[in-house]
């Protein structure tokens, strides 16, 4: 089973949820950088990257029975990774109302000053964009990576959203206007 091209997905996925341990682990090398990818541009937090994209490998093993073939196995992953990125970022929220105000002020001082003093760096623009794209609201946000980013046809991102073609080509409309918007001002 050394070659992972001679295997399908579904295969893989079947064979998986009968508990073959090796069939799972030709997946997780599959999709491994992607979800890692994913997971890090939606959530822009590199320190929860492996912990997270664990967290999903583990959701994927124990919900391998519960696929059904009725979308491609990349499709289903994708939305597991999302709804999980999703849940991470509202367990982060809770967890910054809970800092202490002077915490976020010392912080943002910080960064603010930062931007000032290296304002032709381009390592601070590419954080600013990527700041920018976070800031979107998370259906646009969701939609601008996986088409941008993860190379994923609107009807891919549909199936992963659960939503039309038309909607998704909209979200992306919407997501790059908005950031023009936002990074004309910042930049």
């Amino acid at each position: 089973m050394d070659n992972n091209n001679s295997y399908n997905d579904n295969d893989l996925i079947k064979q998986s949820a009968e508990g073959n341990e090796q069939s799972f682990a030709l997946l997780v090398k599959k999709y491994e950088k992607a979800v890692f990818s994913t997971i890090y541009r939606y959530t822009g937090n590199k320190e929860d990257v492996e912990d997270l994209a664990q967290e999903i490998f583990i959701k994927v093993w124990k919900n391998a029975k519960s696929f059904k073939e009725r979308s491609k196995f990349s499709t289903w992953l994708y939305r597991i990774v999302v709804n999980h990125c999703l849940n991470y970022k509202i367990k982060v929220k809770k967890q910054r109302r809970d800092i202490p105000l002077e915490d976020v002020s010392k912080e943002g001082s910080t960064s603010s000053a930062l931007i000032v003093q290296n304002d032709c760096d381009s390592k601070v623009k590419v954080e600013i964009i990527k700041k920018a794209i976070r800031s979107l609201p998370k259906r646009q946000r969701l939609a601008l990576i996986l088409a941008q980013f993860e190379d994923k046809s609107h009807q891919e991102i549909a199936d992963i959203m659960k939503v039309s073609p038309s909607s998704v080509h909209s979200l992306i409309f919407r997501a790059r206007i908005t950031l023009r918007k936002m990074l004309k001002e910042l930049l």
